[in-house]
């Protein structure tokens, strides 16, 4: 039975992911600061990629066997990779926007009124010091990871007031002593359960509903957008239900990182390690013209391609595909050094349908900021309206063996119950089309007896029933099974079986009907053997179970607080800057 509940082996591979991910970073570096500070177009070089492994568990479970539901927070931990991300270190100083700084402005703008703006700008030089442009330099393991210095300790009345703002508005901030701070992209979320707590359905009572999100931070309802957009749907990206369909429909998840649902788009077929899927891609949508994606806009409707994460990171950053793939044409001419490739830079994934099971997933989102002039702020004032990107990341997941011996058992347990609900239809239908043929028999010569007449056609003898219907003469009449003054089955309707459907097997809609039992054990079949040229077969390890049982996860007591230096599988030595 697929489902969550506490004990099985889903459950537990669901609550510790059994192998890590890969995460990879790309930073961009400003290579003309001050003449964009001065209103000319940003000339940006992709730097990376610095790659890390990801660990991601649940912890805090609390189970709800009444709802059947289950509640959770993730987990998730990194570590670098020195030999993967070789000759990049973390130690390479990039220029990119004085993210706390634009993060104060824009919070600001969105917030004060205009006459407070005038404090803020007096406020930037107690707080970042004398500064002549809205960029930073930094370490990309300080941007990352290790964090980037802000000094609240300011006496000044406006500079504390400005900083009690900063600290209510963003969730980038670690404290780092009494009024100091550390702003870093995923510094705060390290080994450290995040503040989502997510209710999904177990599945027990309905398997098609396993991992489907119901609850977050306990409401039914979302709080970020407006209206319709605050609905939850799909699962929790982590799972997903049997028999998927090759639609637009079918593949439904909320992110958390967005705090919003995403939906599959069926591109075709693929093939992970010889095993056959249906291939899917995602897209952001168009709050700006689409009436259904209207309830995403915030404080304004950005264009095409676009996610306002502002309530959703508790930072003022907006969300694209890498290299604003997909997103309206004024933001990539809006800058000079990107471009995109579907190859590199859509999310897509490779989903076995009838487990449900991501075989290969790619996910890839672009952080990017909104520069533009703010009124009273100097520093502000001749900058060219633009989606500035900062950097993006490639979340990877490629099935390993232990999983992928995982699957091939489901599979395989699949194919098994196909081939008996296909033996037990065959076995069933026989009899009863024997059953109905006897009967015809029957019925058949005692017409001929009575046309001639019934002094001279008497009713057949038990004798000629058993030996009719192949019973042994020892037995008695009582124990046969047809009877001639019983009816089986009128042969018209035994023809007419041949032209109607039959009823389900089971009264689930996604489940096969017996007409596709078939159909259904051909599409086990080719999955588990495709006819792909070049393509070997996966070999399921004899331990498979076990490997899955007895891999230990990160755990949080011994995770480190920022990403140690681990080693990898495999290197690389041409990782470079673009």
């Amino acid at each position: 039975m697929v489902n969550l509940a506490p004990g099985g082996e889903i459950h537990d591979i669901w609550k510790d992911i059994p192998q890590s991910l890969d995460f990879n970073f790309w930073v961009w570096n400003v290579t003309n600061p001050m003449e964009v500070q001065r209103g000319a177009k940003p000339v940006l070089q992709e730097v990376g990629p610095f790659c890390y492994i990801e660990w991601k568990k649940k912890v805090d479970l609390v189970d709800n066997p009444a709802d059947d539901e289950i509640t959770y927070s993730s987990l998730n931990t990194w570590y670098f990779q020195k030999e993967k991300s070789y000759p990049l270190t973390g130690d390479e100083i990039v220029t990119i926007p004085h993210l706390p700084l634009m993060s104060m402005l824009i919070v600001a703008e969105q917030d004060f009124p205009p006459a407070m703006l005038t404090l803020v700008n007096a406020a930037i030089p107690k707080i970042y010091g004398k500064m002549d442009s809205v960029f930073l330099n930094i370490k990309v393991k300080d941007l990352l990871f290790d964090g980037y210095p802000i000094d609240c300790t300011s006496r000044d009345l406006i500079g504390r007031t400005v900083c009690v703002a900063v600290k209510a508005n963003s969730k980038p901030l670690v404290k780092n002593g009494r009024n100091k701070y550390l702003f870093s992209v995923l510094g705060t979320k390290n080994a450290t359960p995040e503040d989502v707590r997510l209710t999904v359905k177990k599945g027990t009572m309905n398997t098609f509903d396993i991992g489907k999100v119901v609850k977050i931070n306990g409401s039914p309802l979302n709080t970020v957008w407006k209206d319709e957009c605050n609905v939850l749907d799909g699962t929790d990206a982590t799972i997903f239900p049997p028999y998927r369909s090759a639609d637009n429909i079918s593949i439904v998840a909320y992110a958390t990182d967005i705090c919003r649902s995403i939906r599959g788009a069926y591109v075709g077929e693929g093939v992970y390690n010889g095993v056959r899927g249906h291939q899917y891609v995602v897209n952001l949508g168009d709050m700006s013209k689409n009436p259904k994606d209207a309830c995403y806009c915030v404080k304004k409707c950005y264009k095409k391609g676009t996610v306002d994460l502002t309530k959703c990171q508790g930072a003022p950053l907006i969300g694209t595909l890498p290299h604003f793939y997909l997103a309206d044409e004024s933001y990539l001419d809006g800058v000079i050094g990107l471009n995109p490739d579907p190859e590199k830079h859509q999310i897509t994934f490779i989903m076995e349908p009838i487990t449900g099971v991501p075989l290969l997933a790619r996910k890839r989102f672009q952080f990017n900021v909104d520069m533009h002039p703010i009124q009273f702020v100097n520093l502000t004032k001749n900058l060219r309206p633009t989606l500035f990107p900062v950097l993006w990341v490639e979340e990877a997941l490629d099935l390993g063996p232990e999983l992928m011996g995982f699957l091939q058992a489901r599979l395989l347990t699949n194919l098994t119950l196909v081939d008996i609900v296909k033996w037990t239809l065959i076995v069933v239908g026989s009899g009863i089309g024997i059953a109905g043929i006897v009967k015809h028999q029957m019925e058949k010569e005692q017409r001929k007896k009575h046309e001639r007449g019934a002094s001279v056609s008497p009713a057949p003898s038990n004798t000629s029933q058993e030996r009719l219907i192949g019973q042994s003469p020892s037995r008695s009449e009582s124990e046969f099974s047809f009877k001639s003054n019983e009816m089986v089955m009128d042969p018209s309707r035994l023809r007419g079986m041949s032209k109607t459907t039959p009823p389900p097997i089971v009264p689930h809609p996604h489940m096969p009907t017996p007409p596709e039992v078939f159909t259904l054990e051909r599409s086990l079949q080719e999955r588990l053997s495709p006819e792909v040229g070049g393509i070997p077969p996966v070999e399921v390890p004899p331990s498979r179970l076990s490997l899955v049982r007895d891999m230990s996860p990160v755990h949080e007591s011994s995770a480190p607080s920022m990403p140690p230096e681990s080693k990898p599988v495999s290197g690389k030595s041409h990782r470079s800057m673009k």
